[in-house]
C-alpha cells in the first residue's frame, strides 16, 4: 500500500513542478506536454487502481486466515 502512495504522490509532485514550468518557462512544446500529462493520469489512475485492489485482497486473505470470513 505505501509503494503505490508513494509512487502516485512522486508522479503527482512531479507533474505538478513541470505544470509550473510549463506555465511559466514554456519548457517543453505543448504536443509534448499534453502526452506527458494525460501519460501522467493514466499511470497515476493504474496506480491507485491496483494498490486498492492489492489491498483488498490481502486484507480479505487477513480475514480468512484469522476465521473471520468463510472461504
Amino acid at each position: 500500500m505505501r509503494l503505490g502512495v508513494i509512487i502516485a504522490l512522486t508522479v503527482t509532485v512531479l507533474w505538478s513542478v513541470l505544470a509550473l514550468f510549463q506555465l511559466w518557462l514554456g519548457v517543453v512544446s505543448n504536443e509534448v506536454f499534453i502526452k506527458l500529462t494525460v501519460s501522467a493520469g493514466i499511470l497515476v489512475g493504474i496506480t491507485v487502481i491496483v494498490t486498492l485492489v492489492l489491498r483488498e485482497y490481502l486484507q480479505d486473505k487477513d480475514l480468512k486466515t484469522k476465521g473471520f470470513v468463510d472461504e
